[in-house]
């Protein structure tokens, strides 16, 4: 019998966080008289979430006549509930002395149950980058540079603004731009290519995708602290500090927020919350919510009966026992399972095993394949006293949009649903998703 008890919860893998938002910059006051820096340098970083040490970071700077290398390394160890995790992600960059960059591989390795590798590379030639990964073969713009290398034009030249790829988060691309606010602190910003367009050329309903990370530096013109928008904070240590161990934490418990007070009876068959939110954050209108701004912060109304307010797809036949077939379909195929590798898109179309954004991600694809207009989205899901990170789907009918949490089954879902962000089901929606998590700061029963 299949573990469909198994919690589904949104815990992001987390390979490089310390470049989610344009990796790092860096600038001394006087920014851009500083001396340019030709010599090799090592860093090592710790890595934290939630109050807890998560992994260790190290950094390699080497130069030589025909220009300098740049290999991180990150070493990962945390639990997904009563599952272990180890992730290995190494970058390696090839740039000419003026840091323009030639080559770029990034190779992940993640040990649960099982191990599993993933790789990637970009070239660059007279046409552009040519990416190569597990998705297949496409094209970045030339100007872009891969995230890791801008701390070191950051010291070279105090602040930096132009194209900027991630390399483990499937070289998604966008505009970066980094700034000085104060002596030695930074402020990184990268906003994603926007992928919300249909084949159509029509515009679907999706949160904007930007990620952002404030800097502060050291003597050395480097990070020496990192907070990125996703909560993550990484700082600079010796490397005798790196080498000590440190307890694997539930990442889990460590992302959760605790529901304050005690549950009030249902209106109507509705739950309401009241949640503590950045005020840069508007909730999007997804089936299953209803929002309004309070004196004490923002209340929401929580029924698989409400239908949101996104705007209506194409009107047509009713979709809604297709939907629940595709739901079927997906259930039948993946296991439930915390320990299974990092998702993606490309990856959740076929796979057997996963957590919500699999599950997520598997339905999005089968419902695109049939033409049935489909987002994702990225919040918290219910669960007992405080909130867990989930993800789910919104699909149009042909006369309404519905949630459609596949994880459990739920046709149309809410009730138990908090969505932060709609946006695609790739790896830039995903980003888009995950930099909104953090601005929902507490939560209580109303």
């Amino acid at each position: 019998m299949r573990a469909r008890s198994l919690r589904c919860r949104l815990v992001r893998w987390m390979p490089v966080v310390f470049v989610a938002a344009c990796a790092a910059g860096a600038a001394r006051p006087g920014a851009g008289d500083a001396p340019e820096v030709r010599s090799d340098a090592e860093r090592d970083y710790a890595i934290w979430l939630g109050g807890a040490q998560v992994g260790t970071a190290h950094e390699v700077e080497h130069w030589s006549p025909g220009g300098v290398t740049v290999a991180r390394t990150e070493a990962m160890r945390f639990l997904r509930g009563d599952v272990a995790v180890a992730i290995t992600t190494t970058i390696e960059i090839a740039a000419d002395a003026r840091l323009a960059p030639s080559r770029v591989t990034w190779t992940e390795r993640a040990h649960a149950r099982v191990q599993t590798t993933r790789r990637g590379e970009a070239v660059r030639d007279a046409a552009g980058w040519l990416i190569t990964d597990a998705a297949g073969v496409r094209r970045l713009p030339a100007a872009a540079i891969p995230a890791e290398l801008t701390p070191l034009m950051i010291r070279r030249d105090g602040r930096f603004a132009g194209a900027v790829f991630l390399p483990a988060r499937g070289f998604v691309a966008g505009a970066g731009r980094i700034e000085p606010i104060a002596p030695r602190r930074l402020i990184a910003q990268l906003v994603l290519d926007d992928t919300s367009r249909s084949a159509t050329g029509a515009r679907a309903p999706t949160t904007a995708a930007v990620a952002e990370a404030t800097i502060d530096l050291g003597d050395d013109a480097m990070p020496i602290r990192v907070v990125d928008g996703e909560g993550v904070i990484a700082t600079r240590i010796t490397a005798s500090e790196a080498a000590v161990p440190f307890g694997p934490v539930d990442l889990i418990a460590a992302t959760s927020i605790a529901l304050a007070g005690a549950p009030g009876a249902s209106r109507g068959g509705a739950r309401r919350l009241v949640l503590d939110i950045d005020r840069e954050l508007a909730l999007p209108p997804v089936p299953g919510q209803a929002a309004r701004a309070t004196s004490d912060g923002v209340e929401i109304e929580l029924s698989s009966r409400l239908a949101g307010r996104l705007p209506p797809g194409p009107r047509g036949p009713d979709r809604t026992r297709d939907i629940l077939w595709l739901v079927a379909r997906v259930r039948a195929r993946i296991v439930p399972d915390l320990a299974a590798g990092p998702a993606s898109a490309h990856t959740a179309a076929a796979a057997t095993t996963g957590d919500c954004t699999t599950f997520a991600l598997a339905y999005a694809a089968l419902a695109a394949d049939r033409q049935i207009p489909t987002r994702v989205v990225t919040g918290f899901r219910i669960d007992g006293d405080r909130l867990v990170r989930h993800r789910w789907a919104v699909s149009w009918t042909g006369t309404t949009w519905i949630a459609v949490d596949a994880a459990f089954g739920a046709v149309p879902a809410g009730g138990d649903l908090v969505g932060l962000a709609v946006h695609a089901a790739d790896d830039v929606g995903l980003v888009a998703g995950e930099a909104a998590l953090t601005h929902l700061r507490a939560a209580a029963w109303n």
